[in-house]
Parts: C-alpha cells; sequence; structure tokens
C-alpha cells in the first residue's frame, strides 16, 4: 500500500467556522434549557484545563439532549448545517475554506470534538474523512458520548504512521501535538 503524501488536518469550531457548533446547535434544539443550565455550569469550564475533560460540555449534553432520539438529532443536524451553508459568509472562515478547496493535500480530515452528528454533515466540504465526538445510544436515543477534547493529539499520531506531511489548523492545538513528529506542521488558527 503506498502512502499519501500530504494530508491537511482541519478543526470545526472556530476554525472552518466561526462558533462552537455543539453550544449552538444545542442553544438552537433546547434553548430554554440552554440559556439557564450554560450560565450554571459556566464555572465548570476551569475545571476543563486541569482535568484536560470537557465537563461542561458533559453537563449541557446530560440537560438538554439526553434520551433523545438519534433520528431526531441528525435531522436537527442537517437543518443546522444548511443555516450555516445558507449564511456562509457570516460563518465560515474564507481563509481555510479556501486552504480546504486547495487540491494540494491528498487527503483532507475534519478532526473535531463537536459531535459526530453534527461534523459528519461537514463532510460535503471536500473532506475525505470526518472524525470527531462519538456519540453513543441505547435503544436509538443519545445516551452519552465519546468526546475527542483533549484526545486530538492520539489521533493525529496514528494519522501520521500514514502521510509523509500533516498540516494541522486549529484555534487552539493541544501542546502536545507540536512535540509529536517532525513531518507535523501545526499553525494556530486565529480569526
Amino acid at each position: 500500500m503506498s502512502r499519501i503524501k500530504e494530508a491537511l488536518i482541519i478543526d470545526l469550531d472556530n476554525t472552518l467556522v466561526k462558533t462552537n457548533t455543539t453550544f449552538e446547535f444545542i442553544e438552537i434544539l433546547c434553548p430554554l434549557r440552554y440559556a439557564v443550565f450554560s450560565r450554571y455550569f459556566k464555572p465548570l469550564l476551569f475545571l476543563n484545563m486541569i482535568f484536560k475533560r470537557d465537563f461542561y460540555k458533559l453537563m449541557i449534553l446530560m440537560i438538554c439532549i439526553k434520551g433523545r432520539k438519534k433520528r431526531e438529532l441528525e435531522s436537527y443536524a442537517k437543518i443546522y448545517y444548511e443555516m450555516i451553508k445558507k449564511n456562509w459568509s457570516k460563518y465560515y472562515s474564507g481563509d481555510v475554506l479556501n486552504l480546504l478547496q486547495t487540491e494540494t493535500y491528498k487527503a483532507k480530515v475534519l478532526l473535531t470534538a463537536s459531535l459526530d452528528f453534527i461534523a459528519n454533515n461537514f463532510k460535503e466540504l471536500g473532506f475525505d474523512l470526518v472524525i470527531a465526538s462519538k456519540t453513543l445510544y441505547k435503544n436509538k436515543r443519545f445516551q452519552s458520548f465519546f468526546d475527542l477534547y483533549g484526545r486530538k493529539s492520539r489521533i493525529v499520531k496514528i494519522l501520521s504512521k500514514h502521510f509523509n506531511k500533516i498540516l494541522i489548523i486549529d484555534d487552539d492545538p493541544e501542546p502536545t501535538l507540536y512535540t509529536l513528529n517532525k513531518k507535523i506542521t501545526v499553525v494556530r488558527f486565529s480569526k
């Protein structure tokens, strides 16, 4: 099997798009609960940095979407994606979108801690692979998720075995990404 020469890995939230897709999606899906509990759980953001786990997102998801049907979440995520597409100048980062459209990279990967049912919609932009936080269901209802927050470097380490060069575009790259491998270039994206 021949090795693909170059890969482009792009983060979704605050990089490809100018928002946090998970929280904006939840705010649209259940606005009242989100308005109340997002303020209540703000102190958990401090714990995220200490424990390298997104407790804030975990609590918001458990309160706002636990028990919702998989089909319902996927349907609302498609509507949300269409809204983003329709308002592309408001949402998309032109520089990152232009980089995605170039033919220079043989493989294009969307690597995000956003939920998979939201992120999968962005594949149509030209991504070969979408890797996102995995949602878990019981009886086709949202139960929990495996969060990629603080775990992206593990994925990149695995991907680096298959590419000669990797360019990563991320608004807040994990510090370990900078030290993984000499063939990996990390660019911190700022709006």
